[in-house]
């Protein structure tokens, strides 16, 4: 009967270390930590809210361009320009709408 060299030892008692890690670590509760915001959150929400003033903004812009528009083809007697005035002006209204009902509904898919 020979020695048993290091290296049969560490075949043979390596499955049985790891099974015994594993039962160790498998039988300790994992932490649930509370979600808390990253630090500079409260800038992301600035720029969000910076963003979403734009977009108001602009919807307001498009439907004023429209009623400019519309009112330029109108009066040249250039009907396609009266037509693309019409029609950004209600882009601009369907725009205003989804602005105001956007975050309720996304708010509401989010969640479930």
């Amino acid at each position: 009967m020979s020695t048993p060299t290091l290296f049969t030892l560490a075949v043979t008692t390596l499955p049985q270390v790891l099974a015994h890690v594993a039962e160790q670590l498998l039988a300790q509760e994992l932490p649930n930590p509370n979600p808390t915001a990253p630090p500079g959150a409260e800038n992301i929400t600035n720029v969000l809210g910076y963003i979403k003033w734009g977009a108001g903004a602009a919807i307001v812009a498009g439907f004023f361009a429209g009623v400019a528009l519309f009112a330029g083809g109108r009066i040249a007697d250039h009907h396609r320009f009266g037509r693309m005035g019409a029609i950004t002006m209600f882009a601009s209204v369907g725009a205003a709408f989804l602005y105001a009902v956007g975050y309720s509904v996304l708010s509401t898919f989010a969640t479930g």
